[in-house]
C-alpha cells in the first residue's frame, strides 16, 4: 500500500515556521527533494532564513550524498506541494480548525499511498483528522525543536489511523535519520513533553 521506506525521495513539508523550515532543512541534508508549502508566497524568506541558520549546523554535521538546498521548491500552491509527494510532514499553525481544513484538502490532493504526519505538539491525531477523507494514513510526528538537530519524533494515529501507517512513519523517520518512538495510545501532550514539564 506505502512505498518502500528507504525508497522515499520526494518529500513535502508544510509550513514556514521554526518547526516546518526545520523540517525541510532536515529532510534537505539526507538528501531528499523537498517541496515546501507556505501558506502566502510573502512567507518564503522566514522560511529560507530558518533554512539558512539550520543549514550551518548541519553541514558541521555532515550533509548526506546528494544533499543540496538547490533540490528545494517552494509553492503557495497546496496542490503542487504535495502532488507528487512520498511522504508529507505537516507543520501548520496550532489551530484545529486549521489543522481539519488543512486535512480535508490533503484527503483530495495527497496521493493515496503518501503517509501524512503532523508535527503537533498538543493536538490529538483523532481530533485532526475528524474532517480527513483518508485519515487511515494520518499520524502525528511530533518532533523536538530544532527538528533538524534533535532526534527524536514521538509517533502516535488517531481512533481511524492504520496500525501500518504508524509502523511505516516509524520505519521511514529512522531511514531518514530520526529516533521514532511509538506510543501505544493518545495522550495531551506526549510523552517526552509531560516528563520535560
Amino acid at each position: 500500500m506505502y512505498p518502500d521506506p528507504k525508497s522515499v525521495c520526494r518529500v513535502a513539508s508544510l509550513g514556514a515556521g521554526p518547526i516546518g523550515g526545520g523540517w525541510t532543512a532536515h529532510f534537505l541534508a539526507r538528501g531528499y527533494d523537498v517541496t515546501a508549502y507556505v501558506h502566502s508566497i510573502a512567507e518564503k524568506d522566514a522560511l529560507m532564513a530558518v533554512i539558512d541558520t539550520a543549514w550551518i549546523s548541519l553541514t558541521a554535521l555532515g550533509l548526506a550524498p546528494g544533499a543540496s538546498r538547490d533540490r528545494l521548491l517552494v509553492t503557495a500552491d497546496l496542490a503542487d506541494a504535495v502532488r507528487d509527494a512520498q511522504f508529507i510532514q505537516e507543520s501548520a499553525p496550532e489551530r484545529l480548525e486549521i489543522k481539519q481544513a488543512l486535512y480535508e484538502a490533503l484527503g483530495r490532493l495527497a496521493p493515496k499511498d503518501c503517509v501524512i504526519g503532523s508535527s503537533t505538539s498538543g493536538l490529538m491525531m483523532s481530533d485532526i483528522q475528524a474532517k480527513c477523507t483518508t485519515p487511515e494514513r494520518t499520524v502525528i510526528a511530533h518532533p523536538f525543536n530544532p527538528p533538524y538537530l534533535l532526534p527524536l519524533v514521538e509517533i502516535v494515529g488517531g481512533r481511524k489511523t492504520d496500525q501500518v501507517a504508524v509502523e511505516w512513519a516509524a520505519e521511514f523517520y529512522k531511514v531518514a535519520g530520526k529516533a521514532p518512538l511509538i506510543m501505544k495510545k493518545e495522550i495531551p501532550g506526549f510523552v517526552a513533553t509531560r516528563l520535560q514539564e
